[in-house]
C-alpha cells in the first residue's frame, strides 16, 4: 500500500469512507443472533462460538476491503481512472479507521471485562509491536534498500529476513490478543512502495500467492458446497437472509453518499459496486472462524461466490472511463485561436524523451498574445504498490522518501526548461505512477483536465548515436496505440533519431529547418498548422512539401477537400507574408516516387512533421499503406522510422483529434 494515499484524499474519498464506516458499524451494534439453549439443548460453549460467528459473517458481507477494491479495480484496468482513485482513497481509509476503532475498543474491552492488568499489558505489547513494526523494521529496511547499488538486485538474506520478519509480527499479534493480520497490514505500510524491496517481494511472492494458493483455496471451497443442501434448506439459512438485507442497505447507503457528492449516476452505480466487492477475503474469514463443512459457512462463500460472478460484469457496463473524453469540443492546434494560449501535454519515460520533446517545444513560438504552456508528465511504471499515483509538483508533492524517483532526470529536464523560457512560457510537471497498460487514463485524463491541445508521446523504438536501433518497448507502443484511440484532443508521437543526446542538445541552434508534409486530411493539416506556429520563430525555416498526382480528382463537393483547398488559401497568404516558409508542390505517380523524394530530402532537416492518416490521395501513397508494420503511424511515419533511414532527424507523426461518438475505429 502507499500510506502517502491517506494524505491525498480529497473530500468525496473522505465523506465516503466515513459514511460506510459509520453505516457498517452501527449495522454491527443493531443486529444480534441469538440462540434457544434449552430448546435445542447446545452447550454454552457452542452458543458463543455460534453467536460470534454470526457477527463475522454479517462484518464480513456489510465491510468493505481495500483488497477486494484494488483487485477488482486491476481485474478490470481501471484502477488508476478517476473512479478508480476514488475508490481505492476510500476503502484504505475505511480499512485503517476500522482497524484504528477495533484496536481501540480491544483495549476498552480488555480494561473493563478483564482486568486493568491484563488490559495495561494488552496496550502495552500492542503499541510496542506498532513502534517495532514502524520504527526499527522501516529502518532495517531501508537501510537493505541504501546497501543495494542502483541497478543491482537485492541480496537474498535481505528478502529472507524481511519475510521471516512478517511472519513473525503475524505470529507475535496474534499471541498479544491482536488480529494475526494486523501485524502484516502495519508491516505492509511500512514498507517504502516502489523501492528495490517490494519489487523483489511482489515478484517473490505474488506469482505464488495469486497464481496459485488463492485460486487453490477457492476451489477447495467451491468443492465443499453442497448446492442441493443449500437448495432445500434455504428457507432457513437466516445469517444468509440478514447478511444479504445487510448488503442491500448497504449498496444504498454508498449509492447516496456517491450520488450526493455529484458523481454521475451511472458511475456512482459503478462506485457503489466497487467499494462493496466481495471476494477472496471474505472467502478466508468463513474459512478462520468457521467450519466449511458447517451449512451457514457455506451459505456464505456460497453468497460470496454469487456476488463475485455478477461484479464484473456490471462494472464493465456501468463505466467506461474513455467515455468522458469522447471529442465535443474542438482541442486541436489547427482549431485553435491565435491570440489563445496553446495548451501542450509533453510525455516521458526517461530522461531522453524529455530531451527530444523540449527539442521541439522550445520552437513551439510562444507571443503575448499566444503563450505557450507546457504540461511535462514523467510516466513510472507501477510494480510494486496497489496504489496508483498522479502526482504535482507545483504543489509540493514528493514521491516516497527512500530514494531519488526514477522520473527525477525527467522533472530536471522540465525544470531546465522552465527556467530557460520564463517570458510567456509556463510550464508544470506531474509524475504518473501506474502499470503500463493502465497509464492511457492517466495522459488522458490530464490533457483533458488542463484542456491540452496537443498531446506529445514518445515512439517506442531508440536508436543510439551510430543510428542503430537499440531498443524497442512493446507495452510503451501499445500504450501510444490507445491514446490515439481515446485522445480528448490531438496527438503527436515523436520520433527522436538525432545523434546529439543528454541536456547540451536542447540550446537552440542557430537555424532549425522544418519540412511539414501535405497529402491532404485533417492530420496533415494539423501537422501543417503546428509547423506554421512555429515558422513565426527567429530562426525557424518551414517547407510545406504538398504531393499531388496527375489524376488527383477535383470533387468539389467533397467537405474534407474544401477544407483543405480552404487550409491552403490561407497557408500561400503565409507563404507571401513569411520569407521563411516555402511551398513546394511535387507530383507524383504512386508510393515509390514519394518513398524516393522523402528519403532524399532528410539529411536536410531537423524536423520532419507529417500526419498519420491520408484518405485525400491513395494513389500517392500506394504500395506504402499496403505494406506498413507500423499502424499507429501511417505510412509516411512508417517510412521514416524504418531502418533503411540513417540519418539524425526528428519526425513528428500527428492526428488531429477525432471528433466523434466512438474512438474505436481510430486505427482502420
Amino acid at each position: 500500500m502507499e500510506p502517502s494515499l491517506i494524505w491525498k484524499t480529497g473530500r468525496a474519498a473522505t465523506f465516503l469512507a466515513t459514511l460506510l464506516f459509520i453505516f457498517h458499524h452501527i449495522a454491527m451494534l443493531s443486529i444480534e443472533v441469538t440462540f434457544d439453549r434449552d430448546k435445542e439443548k447446545l452447550t454454552a460453549g457452542f452458543v458463543l462460538a455460534k453467536e460470534a460467528f454470526s457477527a463475522i459473517y454479517f462484518a464480513s458481507i456489510t465491510t468493505t476491503e481495500f483488497v477486494m477494491v484494488s483487485t477488482i479495480l486491476k481485474q478490470l484496468k481501471i484502477i488508476n481512472s478517476q473512479l478508480g482513485h476514488l475508490a481505492l482513497a476510500s476503502s484504505l481509509l475505511f480499512k485503517l479507521a476500522t482497524f484504528a476503532v477495533g484496536t481501540l475498543f480491544g483495549f476498552i474491552n480488555a480494561f473493563t471485562n478483564i482486568s486493568f492488568q491484563v488490559g495495561a499489558r494488552f496496550a502495552i505489547y500492542s503499541l510496542a509491536l506498532i513502534v517495532f513494526t514502524v520504527v526499527v523494521s522501516r529502518k532495517t529496511m531501508l537501510f537493505f534498500i541504501r546497501s543495494t547499488p542502483v541497478g543491482k538486485p537485492m541480496k537474498e538474506i535481505y528478502t529472507t529476513m524481511t519475510v521471516c520478519v512478517l511472519f513473525f509480527l503475524s505470529a507475535i499479534g496474534d499471541e498479544v490478543g491482536l488480529h494475526y493480520g494486523y501485524g502484516p497490514l502495519i508491516f505492509g505500510l511500512a514498507v517504502p512502495a516502489r523501492s528495490p524491496l517490494a519489487e523483489v517481494l511482489v515478484a517473490k511472492f505474488d506469482t505464488l500467492v495469486s497464481g496459485f494458493f488463492l485460486p487453490l483455496m477457492a476451489v477447495f471451497c467451491s468443492s465443499k458446497i453442497n448446492l442441493f443442501q443449500f437448495i432445500h434448506e434455504f428457507k432457513d439459512a437466516v445469517h444468509l437472509h440478514i447478511s444479504f438485507i445487510g448488503y442491500v442497505m448497504k449498496l444504498l447507503v454508498t449509492f447516496i453518499g456517491a450520488y450526493f457528492c455529484k458523481i454521475p449516476f451511472r458511475h456512482a452505480i459503478a462506485l457503489t459496486i466497487i467499494l462493496n466487492a466481495k471476494g477472496i477475503t471474505e472467502i478466508a474469514q468463513f474459512l478462520s472462524f468457521g467450519d466449511i463443512t458447517d451449512f451457514d459457512a457455506a451459505s456464505g462463500i456460497f453468497l460470496v461466490f454469487l456476488l463475485q460472478a455478477f461484479q464484473p460484469l456490471l462494472i464493465k457496463k456501468l463505466y467506461n472511463p474513455a467515455d468522458q473524453y469522447i471529442g465535443h469540443q474542438n482541442k486541436s492546434i489547427e482549431k485553435a485561436s491565435d491570440d489563445a494560449e496553446l495548451q501542450i501535454l509533453a510525455c516521458a519515460h526517461r530522461q531522453e524523451d524529455a530531451v527530444a520533446a523540449i527539442k521541439v517545444l522550445q520552437h513551439s513560438n510562444p507571443t503575448k498574445q499566444s503563450p505557450l504552456s507546457v504540461y511535462g508528465l514523467c510516466l513510472e511504471e507501477l510494480v510494486s504498490s496497489s496504489t496508483p499515483l498522479l502526482i504535482n509538483h507545483q504543489l509540493g508533492q514528493k514521491m516516497s522518501s527512500y530514494k531519488v524517483s526514477r522520473s527525477q532526470p525527467s522533472i530536471d529536464i522540465f525544470k531546465y526548461f522552465k527556467s530557460q523560457y520564463k517570458k510567456f512560457v509556463r510550464v508544470n510537471m506531474f509524475t504518473a505512477v501506474s502499470p503500463l497498460k493502465q497509464m492511457h487514463e492517466d495522459i488522458c485524463r490530464l490533457s483533458f483536465d488542463k484542456a491540452c491541445s496537443l498531446i506529445i508521446l514518445p515512439f517506442h523504438k531508440k536508436w543510439n548515436s551510430r543510428g542503430k536501433m537499440v531498443s524497442s518497448n512493446t507495452d510503451i507502443r501499445n500504450l501510444n496505440i490507445t491514446v490515439l484511440e481515446r485522445a480528448p484532443c490531438s496527438v503527436g508521437i515523436l520520433i527522436d533519431r538525432t545523434r546529439t543526446q543528454g541536456l547540451s542538445s536542447i540550446f537552440l541552434a542557430s537555424t532549425y529547418r522544418v519540412a511539414a508534409l501535405f497529402f491532404g486530411g485533417p492530420d496533415d493539416r494539423e501537422a501543417v498548422a503546428y509547423a506554421l506556429r512555429m515558422a513565426g520563430r527567429s530562426g525557424v525555416h518551414l517547407t510545406v512539401m504538398r504531393f499531388i498526382t496527375p489524376t488527383t480528382e477535383q470533387v468539389y463537393h467533397d467537405w474534407d477537400y474544401m477544407l483543405n483547398s480552404e487550409f491552403l488559401r490561407i497557408l500561400n497568404l503565409g507563404v507571401s507574408e513569411n520569407g521563411s516558409i516555402d511551398y513546394v508542390e511535387e507530383t507524383v505517380r504512386d508510393g515509390a516516387d514519394t518513398s524516393f523524394i522523402i528519403k532524399s530530402m532528410v539529411g536536410g532537416y531537423e524536423l520532419i512533421m507529417a500526419g498519420r492518416r491520408h484518405q485525400a490521395e491513395p494513389q500517392a501513397l500506394s504500395g506504402l499503406s499496403e505494406w506498413m508494420d507500423l499502424q499507429e503511424l501511417g505510412p509516411i511515419g512508417d517510412l521514416l522510422s524504418s531502418e533503411d533511414i540513417t540519418s539524425s532527424i526528428s519526425v513528428l507523426v500527428v492526428q488531429q483529434q477525432i471528433m466523434k461518438a466512438s474512438h474505436s475505429s481510430t486505427l482502420n
